[in-house]
Parts: C-alpha cells; sequence; structure tokens
C-alpha cells in the first residue's frame, strides 16, 4: 500500500468525527435537535426523547471535537516525534568544529591561514541501516545575491567524488562519533584580520564566498523510504573569536 493511502486510512476516524461535528450544528428538516432531525431524514421516526432532546447536538459537538483532537494528535503529532529515526545534532569541539590550515585564493592572491569546517551529524537511533540519504541545504536567510546553493546537496566529510547519498548506519556511540558528518560552513581566517565564508555545497566549483555575517540556516535529511530530519540552525559571527554555529531547532519523522 502506498504512503498516500495508509495516510488516507488513517485520517478517516477524524474525517469521521469533523462530520459529526457539522451534522449536530445543522438539520435538514424541523425537529426538536439536529440529531433527531437527521435520524428521521435517514428514516428512524421512533426516535427516542433522549436524542430528541435540544441538549444532545452540544453533546454530539464537543464529543467529536475531543475525539478529532485526541487522534489528530495520536496520528500526527505523536508519532512523528516519537517514531522518528533519523536526526541532526551539531556539538562543540571536533569533528563538529575542525580547524586545519588552508589557503584562501581571492582574486589573484594567496593568503595562508586557518579555516573552520562547520559540520553536522546524521544520527540513525534505529537498528537498521538508513539507505540513500541526501542532505541539503533548503535555507539561508538573509540570503546574499547571486547565491545558487540554496536546495544543491551538503558535502560529505573527507569526500572528494562529490557524493550526494549516504546510508546512515545505526549510531551506537554515545558521543555520535560513528554518526555520519556534513560539512555546512568553510570559515576561513587570514592575518591582519581577513576572513572569508562559503557554503560546502556540491558542486564546489559553484561555491562563492558570502559576506561573514549572521545567518539563519535550514537543513533537510531525507532517506529513500521517507524518513526525514530538520534542523533549523544559527550561524553567528563574534568578536575576537571564531563564529559560532548553532542549533535551534530539529523535527524528526518516520519513514513508510
Amino acid at each position: 500500500m502506498s504512503v498516500y493511502w495508509k495516510w488516507v486510512i488513517q485520517s478517516i476516524p477524524s474525517l469521521v468525527c469533523g462530520l459529526l461535528m457539522l451534522l449536530s450544528t445543522v438539520t435538514p428538516r424541523q425537529a426538536r435537535s439536529n440529531v433527531e432531525a437527521w435520524l428521521i431524514y435517514f428514516g428512524i421516526e421512533d426516535v427516542p426523547p433522549w436524542l430528541a432532546n435540544k441538549s444532545i447536538d452540544t453533546w454530539i459537538y464537543w464529543l467529536a471535537f475531543v475525539g478529532f483532537c485526541a487522534w489528530a494528535i495520536h496520528l500526527y503529532a505523536r508519532a512523528n516525534v516519537r517514531a522518528g529515526k533519523l536526526s541532526i545534532i551539531l556539538r562543540e569541539g571536533e569533528p563538529w568544529v575542525q580547524v586545519s590550515s588552508g589557503i584562501d585564493q581571492p582574486q589573484a592572491a594567496h593568503i595562508s591561514g586557518s579555516r573552520y569546517t562547520y559540520r553536522i551529524s546524521l544520527v540513525n537511533s534505529d537498528d537498521s541501516t538508513i539507505r540513500n540519504v541526501e542532505v541539503k541545504l533548503t535555507s539561508l536567510e538573509k540570503q546574499p545575491p547571486n547565491f545558487p546553493a540554496i536546495g544543491s546537496h551538503l558535502k560529505l566529510r573527507n569526500d572528494r567524488a562529490g557524493t550526494t547519498n549516504v546510508n546512515v548506519y545505526p549510531t551506537k556511540d554515545p558521543q555520535c562519533m560513528d554518526a555520519v558528518f556534513v560539512d555546512v560552513f568553510s570559515f576561513f581566517l587570514g592575518p591582519k584580520g581577513y576572513s572569508s565564508l562559503s557554503v560546502a555545497s556540491l558542486p564546489e566549483d559553484m561555491n562563492r564566498h558570502i559576506p561573514v555575517d549572521k545567518y539563519d540556516v535550514k537543513i533537510m535529511a531525507t532517506s529513500e523510504r521517507g524518513e526525514m530530519a530538520i534542523a533549523d540552525m544559527a550561524f553567528i559571527p563574534r568578536p575576537d573569536q571564531i563564529p559560532e554555529f548553532r542549533l535551534l531547532k530539529t523535527q524528526s519523522f518516520p519513514g513508510r
């Protein structure tokens, strides 16, 4: 069964409760209560007195409303929060922020300095492998002009082949050092306060320097079976310190 039809079938209780709420507020003919009117409309003439009382409309409406909310929370919120297998995390220290010596090439000059790579990690809390996971940059605010990386894949750690998907094996290490690491930003700090910033997206030849500024970042990871993780982050420059890359919020959704 496709995910779409499974979702439709699971939504039937909410649709029934919504229909009961609607029927308790309208009537097809004159009657003492809307419930009585609908029963008569469908051929039931001997309606019990308690169903003919006007207060039954209010009872039916609020019972259906509670049922609608309870099933919606169970189906959409609880499952998404508790059944998600794939998540995105960010922590301090290596390899989340890794420093190395490097050379920057603004225009024709070659400047030596330190390069800081800011990473996220993909964590698999399940016992089975999550296959063909793609990690994309979905938004960057405030977006620099002529910035081509929105919607592009982010670069896997130390990957030189330009791989766009990866299998995420179960994460066993409590410190998540066996997770899959993905580069997000590359920050270069040279002499006399020179600095530059770029997004580690694919293909690498379209990576361009962007202003060193505060950015709100949204990253999405999806698998072939529909597992999904979404992370909201912030890149924050700091005076006399290296920039901070901060995790603001994550959401994890189950697949089929």
